[in-house]
């Protein structure tokens, strides 16, 4: 009878440790869940942009400008989170000295969009409402330059826009200033792959003057001020 009653009670404590171990299970899921926010940030900034194209006389620079765009931003957690986000600039493009025969400085304008996957790691401070934090993202900018008449070849060919790689760093705060915002500041550098090498034809002006970029990567920093609307 020993040996009997100890087969009954085995199944039972089994089954019991199994229910538990579900439920436990279960719990964790919801509260990962239920600790999961959602924001939805729109931001404006500012563009610091550098040198373009170059030729042996003279350098093509595009200007700093205001830059705007959004995120939307996954945090399972409060230690880190996912998101992505949409950038747009636009730059004057600037001779930094006349040559002969052009007319003026002026070129024209390149506007881009940036669209990147980041990733966030969110650092805890004594005041629970500041969490600094470190961004790394990668994605890709679609560009769309346009020449002024002035420096349009006579057959009137404008430079065309191309999808290039880039990626970024950033390092930034998020304050938060109730339980559904917060404002969320960063400095931010961009690297823009050109895909063309510095010895490659890009651009050839009226008056005989060509420009390569002046790296095959290309370089930016960002500014970045943002109100972060908790959707969840």
């Amino acid at each position: 009878m020993p040996g009997h009653t100890q087969q009954t009670r085995c199944p039972r404590f089994t089954w019991s440790a199994l229910a538990l171990a579900v439920g436990m299970s279960l719990t964790s899921i919801s509260t990962a869940t239920a600790q999961m926010e959602v924001e939805l940030t729109p931001f404006a900034g500012y563009y610091i942009a550098s040198d373009l194209w170059s030729n042996s006389g003279a350098q093509v620079s595009l200007s700093d400008s205001f830059m705007w765009g959004g995120r939307l931003t996954l945090n399972p957690s409060r230690m880190y989170g996912v998101e992505f986000a949409y950038t747009r600039t636009g730059s004057d493009a600037v001779l930094d000295r006349l040559q002969a025969g052009q007319p003026r400085s002026n070129i024209g304008r390149l506007d881009i969009d940036n669209f990147d996957f980041n990733f966030l790691a969110y650092q805890n401070t004594a005041n629970p409402h500041i969490r600094p934090f470190f961004l790394f993202g990668f994605g890709w900018a679609s560009t769309h330059p346009k020449i002024d008449q002035g420096f349009v070849l006579p057959s009137g060919v404008q430079p065309q826009g191309h999808t290039q790689f880039n990626f970024n760093f950033s390092l930034g705060t998020r304050i938060e200033m109730s339980d559904r915002a917060a404002l969320r500041l960063e400095g931010r550098w961009r690297v823009t792959d050109t895909n063309v090498t510095t010895d490659a034809g890009l651009w050839c002006d009226p008056w005989g003057y060509c420009y390569n970029y002046s790296s095959s990567w290309y370089d930016s920093g960002e500014l970045i001020a943002g109100l972060s609307i908790r959707l969840k």
